[in-house]
């Protein structure tokens, strides 16, 4: 809904910009299982009501393990040299939340996945979900939040967005 809400601002402010901004998003889903590098939600502009429901019940499941790292290498893998090469000179600003709910099942491995996403420009942030999501703040350092209730993720998301987009 936070991105709906920014995405629906840059389309009534595009006639006072120089070049139009679009927001996209993509949604994933990480519990050890052969789809972990499938998007649940491709990416795109817009997000059905379907889609929604779709993608709300397929998340409302968390069990399996936290393979994010599986998914941080598919994001990374499918990062296309023009798209790197637009973030670099400012074009294209790409933005990876990972919302976890546990302890990774290979912090390390995260580590060399995050390494590379952030080499190439790519903003990645890790948001712990309730106590049980703690690690996440060690494991996304120094890019890493707490969403102490379940509820508050939509703040910690808009909050993160605000400060990560405050320069455009």
């Amino acid at each position: 809904e936070a991105l709906k809400e920014f995405g629906d601002m840059c389309r009534e402010e595009e006639r006072n910009l120089n070049k139009p901004l679009e927001v996209r998003s993509e949604i994933f889903s990480f519990q050890s299982s052969a789809s972990d590098t499938i998007p649940v939600k491709k990416m795109s502009a817009e997000m059905s009501e379907t889609e929604r429901i779709k993608t709300a019940a397929r998340m409302s499941s968390t069990s399996g393990s936290t393979t994010d790292f599986v998914t941080l290498g598919a994001i990374e893998s499918n990062l296309k040299k023009e798209q790197k090469e637009k973030i670099k000179i400012g074009e294209l600003k790409k933005i990876v939340i990972v919302f976890t709910d546990g302890v990774s099942d290979d912090s390390t491995m995260v580590q060399e996945k995050l390494k590379l996403l952030r080499d190439a420009g790519v903003i990645v942030i890790g948001v712990g979900i309730t106590e049980e999501g703690e690690p996440a703040l060690k494991t996304y350092a120094p890019n890493a939040r707490l969403a102490k209730k379940a509820s508050d993720l939509s703040i910690v998301l808009a909050d993160l967005l605000k400060e990560h987009l405050s320069d455009i």
